[in-house]
């Protein structure tokens, strides 16, 4: 079975590319993120079937129920793919790669749905470690890249992420790790000798990008790849994309609405912010993204810049309810992410 890899560089329409892949005839998804190793040791151990059944469906339940991240509800019967998983697979005991087949086999089959030759497996991984594991599995895979715009993504995974969790994220090292992970995210996977599709989300609609995941998966085009969908079930969002009603990412047909800004970020950011983003973020200038140069004056000054607070960092300091372990935890961070810019600016080319 040919294996497929969604990666995302942070809020980039990975979940809206996997949810699109799930109706498509001969492409195998599931119905939401989950680390399929964890069970295991290392990739050559093996343990009891059973066993790991039960422990997966306790701890991943909310795939296959309500879902309070993506919110929806699978509503997906787990004692059908549990009978599904142990008709098909018979042995003992079951290694990390043959259990992830295997689920995705059995509750592909729960939602009776066709399994061919030409049936494709598509894991949705969500960070860089998640990616080595499943690579190390299957080390031929064709590997999805979602991007966007550096700084609209900077913008979402701030700023939505401190209104939906607004007591544990609202905090440096959310700040800190986001604004990394946009740029080494895409370094590490710029590195990677499989063949690779980069699929931008503001072109995620058009058909010209459809037919070129179509080709990628060498498979025959499908309109249902125009619906978003989990299970079957049309997802609107997540409730960290939609806020409110108002608000919210995709229609009822389950595409993204057009009508949200994806300049937003323009009003959001300083000019000075936004010229330390052309500096960090200039590698995704080679997809498109309208990116200014920094010139070598401007360096300097940004490099005594680095030491003042942004806007979106200010509002961390501004939390009244910090303990003084955690304020000073805020201020770690912040001090990290002073010396992650000081060392781009004074060694990037």
């Amino acid at each position: 079975m040919k294996t497929y890899l969604i990666f995302t560089t942070g809020r980039t329409g990975s979940d809206y590319l996997n949810s699109c892949l799930d109706n498509v005839n001969n492409v195998m998804t599931f119905s939401g993120y989950f680390i399929y190793y964890e069970f295991f040791k290392d990739k050559n151990e093996l343990i009891l079937t059973k066993n790991l059944l039960t422990i997966f469906f306790k701890k991943y339940n909310h795939l296959f129920s309500f879902n309070k991240v993506e919110n929806i509800n699978t509503n997906i019967n787990v004692n059908k793919i549990r009978k599904f998983f142990l008709k098909n697979y018979t042995k003992k005991y079951i290694s990390r790669k043959d259990f992830l087949e295997n689920i995705y086999i059995a509750y592909h089959q729960t939602l009776k749905r066709k399994i061919t030759k030409k049936t494709v497996l598509v894991y949705h991984s969500h960070n860089i470690e998640h990616t080595e594991e499943f690579l190390k599995d299957f080390p031929n895979s064709k590997i999805f890249i979602t991007i966007r715009d550096p700084r609209a993504n900077l913008r979402s995974g701030i700023y939505n992420w401190f209104k939906y969790d607004p007591k544990n994220l609202v905090h440096m090292d959310h700040v800190y790790f986001y604004i990394k992970r946009i740029r080494e995210d895409l370094d590490y996977i710029l590195n990677k000798k499989n063949k690779k599709l980069f699929i931008k989300i503001e072109e995620s609609n058009l058909k010209k990008t459809k037919d070129k995941i179509f080709k990628f998966l060498n498979l025959k085009f499908d309109k249902n790849i125009y619906k978003s969908t989990l299970a079957s079930k049309v997802w609107y969002g997540d409730k960290v994309s939609r806020g409110n009603l108002a608000s919210q990412q995709f229609n009822r047909l389950g595409r993204i609405n057009k009508s949200r800004n994806p300049e937003q970020w323009k009003k959001t950011f300083t000019k000075l912010e936004i010229k330390f983003f052309s500096l960090i973020y200039y590698k995704y200038q080679k997809f498109g993204y309208k990116i200014s140069r920094v010139t070598f004056l401007e360096r300097i000054k940004l490099l005594f810049y680095c030491f003042l607070p942004m806007s979106f960092e200010k509002i961390t300091f501004l939390q009244k309810n910090f303990s003084i372990k955690r304020r000073l935890r805020n201020y770690f961070y912040y001090l990290k992410r002073v010396f992650y810019f000081a060392f781009i600016v004074l060694l990037i080319r």
